[in-house]
């Protein structure tokens, strides 16, 4: 089985988009790239969707292939989130901030992306320090396991029926933007797994399209690679005009309506356009492929859960004790050492363990080229 590095090397930038946004606030740049870092998650979200559903879509035939693909998924992400909710909260009581019952189920239970924000945010988390605020980016890994918790089941038990999968998928796409629009705090509905749907279905769709058309999807885009480049960079450039457009961070109530409709649109199609170029390019030596594979991107994407789960506390643990000259610096230091370390010694060995105790005859990895 081969890994393919492109797919790490997105997820490296997927990681490096949010942390540059969460990190860098100058009133300066906000026209020159952090204040879009946040794309980043919805890139994570189509990769997400495309992985799982490549997954469960190779493990139809097997009897135990639920199980098999909870156990993976529960190994992969809840010891080390755990363990990080466990640092929180242990430093909260030693902060003399202790959290009330209500957040610490809250977050056990990972419904910090399913409850309604108005309620995690105003009444959970009333003192914003680091040992709380840090936990406000761990809203995106409720949405992957209220994603995993739906949608496993209902490609398993379907064999994954296209007739049932495809419209599911598609309608999804139509209705969410929707749902955005007519929220009734629309400030509430971004993050949040009903919020993003789209994007993790946008990944799912093409991964059904991958699975049963690679072959000629590859030879189209190879043909057109120049205008899909194109395409994806002006939607990009489209969600950024958009945002412009509506008012920044600071939007009017019908505008940020029209924001929450149209934005995550443009981001799930933009993304969903790289990652089929990526696919398609992954082992070659296009510029795309060779970039994607550059070593040092690579291990951004295979550190990044801890780099995730770590990066916001400790952007605000050094943000409030050193200057601004040397914070930045430090921060970069300090999160990377954790994530390396949190690879090296522990989810490096974690892998090796859960591959022999539930183990993947196929592997999604190995999605280079055509099945």
């Amino acid at each position: 089985m081969r890994r393919v590095r492109e797919l790490d090397g997105l997820r490296g930038i997927a990681i490096l988009l949010v942390v540059v946004g969460h990190w860098i606030h100058h009133p300066s740049l906000i026209l020159w790239g952090p204040h879009w870092g946040w794309f980043g998650v919805n890139l994570f979200l189509v990769l997400s969707g495309f992985l799982i559903t490549t997954i469960l879509l190779r493990s139809t035939e097997s009897p135990r292939a639920l199980r098999t693909f909870y156990a993976r998924r529960a190994l992969r992400i809840f010891p080390l989130y755990y363990g990080v909710l466990l640092v929180y909260f242990l430093a909260a009581i030693w902060m003399r901030t202790p959290q009330p019952w209500r957040t610490v189920g809250t977050y056990l239970f990972f419904l910090q992306g399913i409850v309604p924000p108005q309620i995690t945010h105003l009444h959970i988390v009333p003192r914003p320090d680091w040992t709380i605020m840090g936990f406000s980016v761990l809203w995106t890994l409720s949405a992957e396991e209220a994603f995993y918790l739906l949608w496993a089941p209902l490609v398993l038990w379907t064999r994954a029926s296209r007739r049932v999968l495809t419209p599911m998928l598609g309608l999804i796409l139509l209705a969410d933007p929707a749902l955005r629009f007519f929220y009734p705090h629309p400030h509430w509905i971004q993050e949040t797994f009903w919020g993003q749907m789209d994007s993790l279905a946008a990944g799912s769709l093409l991964a059904l399209l991958w699975m049963d058309h690679n072959a000629m999807l590859m030879e189209w885009v190879s043909r057109r690679a120049w205008w899909m480049h194109a395409g994806w960079a002006a939607l990009l450039a489209a969600a950024i005009g958009l945002d412009g457009a509506t008012g920044f961070a600071y939007k009017a109530p019908l505008a940020l309506r029209v924001f929450n409709a149209a934005e995550y649109s443009l981001l799930w199609a933009a993304w969903s356009l790289l990652l089929l170029l990526t696919l398609t390019a992954a082992g070659g030596s296009s510029r795309l492929a060779r970039s994607l594979r550059a070593q040092w991107l690579v291990w951004l994407g295979l550190v990044s859960y801890c780099l995730y789960l770590v990066h916001y506390p400790v952007h605000l643990f050094w943000r409030a004790r050193l200057p601004h000259s040397v914070s930045l610096a430090v921060e970069l230091a300090t999160a990377l050492v954790i994530s390396a370390v949190s690879w090296r010694y522990f989810e490096q060995p974690m892998a090796a363990w859960k591959q022999k105790r539930y183990p993947m005859e196929k592997s999604i990895v190995d999605v280079g080229k055509p099945w």
